[in-house]
């Protein structure tokens, strides 16, 4: 007797979750085929399957469910990396999580959301914000991967390179990704090369820029 609220309450959270789900699946696919400024509460709400009360019993405001959407991406970002083996070299482990042909879905996913934040500051607004809150949780896997002996500011540095290298990989790989056969390699490629200039000397010494000028 005394489980059964306990299954009903998991059931109902399942539940709740799974809706939750749902909406931040349907906003995301409105931006992906119609574009940020067509993602409505009612046009949300419509391609869930839902009422417009509905969804504001889960999101106060479509912001809400944009940025939910992003953080799925997150979400599912974290799940990949935290299943990389604890004794696999870092850089090997970041570029596994976009070397894997099964994940289409996952790279589609980020150009789409690359791809509104290039055309609409708003929604760039929501994308970094998410971004920012990332990069706590990566500052503090990287803890766990590179044990105490770097200092704060070599986590930090090193959790903000990552994603440099992300962002610019995205913004070339997005350029060029309609139409591509092989999105997941074109991204990869573009990925790993990036990780690869954090091994060279970025910046031009003077007397380059000196030369130049």
């Amino acid at each position: 007797m005394t489980t059964t609220p306990c299954r009903t309450t998991s059931l109902r959270e399942r539940k709740r979750a799974e809706t939750r789900r749902t909406l931040a699946l349907a906003a995301y696919t409105i931006v992906r085929d119609e574009g940020v400024d067509a993602v409505t509460a009612e046009a949300v709400a419509e391609r869930a399957g839902v009422s417009r009360r509905t969804f504001f019993n889960y999101f106060p405001s479509v912001e809400q469910v944009l940025t939910a959407s992003v953080a799925e991406f997150f979400t599912a970002l974290s799940r990949r990396l935290d299943e990389r083996p604890q004794d696999e070299p870092l850089r090997a482990s970041l570029l596994a999580v976009v070397d894997d042909p099964s994940d289409l879905d996952l790279v589609e996913r980020i150009g789409v959301l690359v791809e509104a934040g290039e055309s609409s500051a708003h929604a760039k607004s929501l994308i970094l914000g998410e971004l920012h809150t990332w990069l706590d949780w990566l500052e503090g896997w990287l803890r766990g991967r590179l044990g105490d002996a770097p200092s704060e500011l070599h986590v930090a540095f090193v959790a903000t390179s990552i994603l440099a290298c992300g962002e610019a990989a995205l913004r070339v790989w997005a350029r060029h990704a309609a139409g591509s056969e092989t999105p997941t390699r074109s991204f990869q490629a573009a990925f790993t090369e990036a990780i690869a200039l954090l091994g060279t000397d970025l910046l031009p010494d003077d007397t380059v820029v000196a030369g130049r000028s």
